[in-house]
């Protein structure tokens, strides 16, 4: 992470299809040149760039010039602009940054919500720099350039599952993400992820973007090819499974493989289904989809695995391992009840028993997640 690689982005592409409320990009990076390696289960850390329109719009709304000259963290300097483009975090919100801010404001409401932990965590919910800055309750009158710099926090790295094996694509890697757009219910401003959409919507093939990897031991396949894998990852959540299907198939591995994909609609939101077809098709690979708004119930990726807990049940009593991929909060918790009452119920075996074969497989490395 101390010295991120400038990769050369080689393609930008939809994944999902135009009209998807859960609109997916892939993205291919060059790695030639780079001394990187990453093994398949991986994360590829990638610094963006703030939005310019909204920096733009913060230079505006404080008064500031955006040609004047500030120190940069790492005793550099440049323009107001591209210090705050490329080098400062002002989509985020926390209580470090408001006790600066707030220190030159002077907002009683600011004090009051900083002290407060719930009302804190209330008002930064959606809320960024520029809000700060547009309101009139809130609003501050910084001295200078380098006065308002000194409030921000540094851009962080994003983390992202690699989406791309290293034996299949040599010299590349890929990434498959969800760009992150909507309204503040604060402020009724659109807002968009910073990163998902730089990449989303900034960059394009020939463009240089500064990339790190980042080592995830805990989410590998099998040593041995031929153990049987279910892989469950809606959404985005695919993005892993991506690599592990390119790492069998380039490794020439036996072991069966089931995979688990969920999203709202079939005729917007299917991933990747030119590379899935022909795995399907040549018996590499049987397909699980859960088309969670096609139907007046909603079906998710568990409730297909409770369809199917006979079937998994077998492949987990042949030593299959189980990996999972996606969001921590709901995902990944209904999944894991939904593969403890399949092993309660198809293995005959008490909650507490259940538990404890999960926590067999887990202490195995059958069992691993990636969730976020």
């Amino acid at each position: 992470m101390k010295n991120p690689f400038p990769a050369t982005v080689l393609g930008v592409r939809p994944v999902t299809k135009p009209g998807s409320a859960k609109e997916t990009i892939h993205v291919d990076y060059s790695l030639e040149g780079s001394g990187l390696s990453y093994t398949t289960g991986d994360a590829l850390g990638v610094l963006p760039n703030n939005d310019p329109a909204v920096v733009d719009q913060l230079i505006a709304a404080l008064g500031l010039d955006a040609a004047a000259t500030v120190a940069l963290p790492d005793g550099s300097v440049s323009s107001l602009r591209d210090a705050l483009i490329s080098t400062y975090d002002i989509s985020t919100l926390k209580k470090g940054v408001l006790s600066k801010w707030n220190a030159v404001a002077g907002s009683e409401k600011l004090a009051a919500i900083i002290e407060d932990k719930e009302a804190l965590k209330d008002f930064v919910w959606g809320r960024d720099v520029l809000d700060l800055a547009l309101d009139p309750e809130t609003k501050a009158t910084f001295a200078d350039a380098t006065a308002f710099v000194a409030c921000l926090g540094k851009m962080t790295p994003r983390l992202y599952s690699i989406a791309s094996s290293p034996d299949a694509v040599p010299g590349q890697v890929s990434l498959c993400v969800g760009a992150v757009r909507y309204t503040s219910k604060a402020t009724g401003r659109a807002r968009a992820g910073v990163c998902s959409t730089f990449m989303a919507d900034r960059i394009s093939a020939g463009d240089k973007v500064k990339v790190f990897v980042h080592s995830n031991k805990n989410f590998r396949l099998p040593e041995d090819g031929t153990t049987p894998v279910i892989m469950v990852g809606p959404g985005t959540g695919i993005a892993p499974f991506r690599a592990f299907w390119q790492q069998r198939v380039a490794d020439n591995a036996t072991g069966p493989m089931w995979l688990f994909f969920g999203n709202p609609y079939k005729a917007t939101d299917s991933c990747y289904e030119d590379e899935l077809e022909p795995l399907v098709a040549s018996g590499k690979l049987k397909l699980s989809v859960a088309w969670s708004r096609d139907q007046e119930y909603k079906i998710y990726v568990q409730h297909l695995m409770e369809q199917a807990g006979e079937e998994v049940w077998q492949w987990l009593e042949n030593g299959a391992a189980f990996y999972m991929c996606g969001d921590a909060n709901r995902m990944a918790k209904d999944v894991e009840a939904a593969l403890l009452a399949i092993i309660a119920k198809y293995g005959n075996r008490s909650a507490e028993e259940a538990a404890a074969y999960l926590a067999d497989m887990k202490a195995a490395k059958r069992y691993q997640k990636d969730v976020y």
